[in-house]
This record gives C-alpha cells, structure tokens and sequence, in this order.
C-alpha cells in the first residue's frame, strides 16, 4: 500500500535531512573542522578520492555560491557599492540570519532591505548608499512579478459628474511604489545596466516612482519633483483629489510665500506658486495615466458631497 503524497517522511531520514541541511550550510570548509568532519561521517559514505567531509564540503560550496549568485543578480547596484569581498561578507551574514525557506530563489532576497538597514558590519563610508540601494533593488524584486489590476476604465473619467470630482478618490496601481531615498541609486543600478562600471554616486535627495509596465512588463523607475511626489502619496493614502491637491498646494503655497519678503510679496508669491501648482496637476496626471499609474476612480459618498 502506498503511503499519500502528503505523509511526513520517516523519523529517521527527516532527521538525516535536518543534520544534512545544517552540514551544508555551515560557513566553514566541513574537512577544517573535526567536529563537523566526524558529524559528516555518521552521514556520507565518501569515496576513494574523497573523505565523506570532502564530498559533503562539495555541496556546501555549491550551496554558498548559488545562493550568492541569486543575491548578486538581483542585487547588482549592491554588490557594486560593497565590492566583491564586502558583498560576499554582506550575503553570509544575511544567509545565516534569514536562511533559504521557500523551494523558490525568487524570494531569497526578500529580507535584504530590512537586513541591510540593521546590519552593522556594513562599511561606514557607503553604509547609506548601500541601504538605499538595497531598498531600491528589493522594490524592483517585489514588484516584478505580481498581479495587476484591470485598466482603468474610461467610463469611470467620461461619466464623472463635474461635482463629483471633488470627492472622487484616485485608486492607484497596487505595485507601485514611492520612495525617498537620500541617494540616486536608480542613476546608479541603470549605469551598472547599461554595462559601464560607475563610480560611487554623491548624496542628491531623490523622489521616485517604482513601479512595473503592464505595457510591456518591464519594470520603470521615473524620478519626481517635489510637489508631484506629494500628490501621489497624499491619493494613495485615499485623501479625495481635491482635498489632495489643496494639501499639496498649502505646502507649495507655503514653501514659496516663505521665500518671498514679508508683506503683499508674500501673498502674491504664495497665489502665483497655487496658480502654477494648478497648472502642472493636469499635465501629472496625463503622465500617470499614461504609465498605468492610475487603474480606478471612485466616487465618493453622498455625505462627502454634501
């Protein structure tokens, strides 16, 4: 009688599976260590060439470099920053911290954000950099694969009445990402794309859209101006449109009225930037739609309206 598909697996071989699991990823060569090399013999018969440490320290090497080289291909900007030796230090520290738990490499890296930005033992001087690296990097790992939203429908603008859009909430696409980051570390992944080997970049305040083109499947990077950036994380919290862009427009208003001279300049300074703020929305959101950023528009309640 077979036993079922699902059935654990013999007491015995689970715990042979277990001490094995744990040989190969030690992080020293296996035949170093005698206590490790005596623990590989209870296991592993060997061979006439090869002790049974030296045939088992086969697999740990080939589990070390595997799963390095997922890391290095989905994280390439931080390899770059850390080097070879500092990003083969970085991934068995990460590696011994969050060991592989899914049968699947694509979600190997999907602490090494979080890791990086606790993690000690990177360099000070690019230990910065290398974290928002690593928080760029994981979005585009994160992003690549999920599920999209259907298109937005173009009904839902054409069939909005003209009161409706001041309550009306902007739904934005579920995989994109916003992201403030002190470094431009998109500039940095995009050169090591192109095949060049770029030089560490300086510190520039950046804000960016990360996020995947159901076009063409292709993951996009697009760098925003303040106000713009503002606006998106203001509508993906769910504030309405117009409550959004009057948010927006008071820290515009009052970023450019603190520039001008006290008095009647001030106020005229403040009206001109709300003026021109006005202007530029329409433009964004034509961009937006066009990236896909935009997948539904909701109406709001009557309460809202009233």
């Amino acid at each position: 009688m077979r036993a079922p598909r699902d059935a654990a697996p013999p007491a015995g071989l689970a715990a042979m599976m277990g001490e094995l699991a744990r040989l190969f990823t030690a992080g020293a060569p296996l035949p170093d260590d005698p206590e490790l090399a005596a623990r590989c013999r209870a296991h592993v018969a060997g061979s006439d060439r090869l002790t049974p440490a030296e045939q088992a320290d086969i697999y740990r090497r080939q589990f070390w470099l595997r799963h390095r080289d997922a890391l290095r291909e989905d994280f390439p900007a931080l390899a770059h920053v850390l080097g070879d030796d500092g990003f083969e230090a970085f991934c068995r520290a990460y590696l011994a911290a969050h060991p592989p738990a899914s049968f699947t490499l694509r979600d190997l890296g999907r602490r090494v954000a979080d890791f990086a930005a606790a993690h000690e033992g990177l360099p000070p001087a690019v230990r910065d950099l290398a974290r928002d690296v690593a928080r760029y990097e994981q979005a585009l790992v994160d992003r690549f694969d999920g599920a999209s939203p259907p298109p937005l429908d173009p009904a839902k603008v054409t069939g909005m009445p003209e009161d409706g859009w001041s309550t009306a909430r902007i739904v934005l696409h579920p995989l994109l990402a916003l992201m403030q980051l002190r470094y431009p570390a998109h500039a940095l992944r995009g050169e090591l794309r192109q095949g060049r080997s770029p030089a560490l970049p300086a510190p520039r305040p950046v804000r960016l859209a990360v996020f995947r083109s159901d076009a063409d499947l292709t993951m996009r990077c697009e760098e925003l101006e303040p106000p713009a950036f503002a606006l998106l994380e203001a509508l993906g919290r769910g504030a309405p449109l117009v409550a959004a862009c009057e948010e927006v427009a008071a820290g515009v208003c009052g970023a450019e009225g603190a520039r001008e001279a006290e008095g009647a300049r001030g106020a005229e300074g403040a009206a001109a930037a709300s003026a021109a703020l006005g202007a530029r929305v329409g433009a964004w959101f034509q961009q937006w739609t066009s990236w896909g950023l935009i997948v539904d528009v909701a109406p709001g309640s009557g309460a809202e309206r009233g």
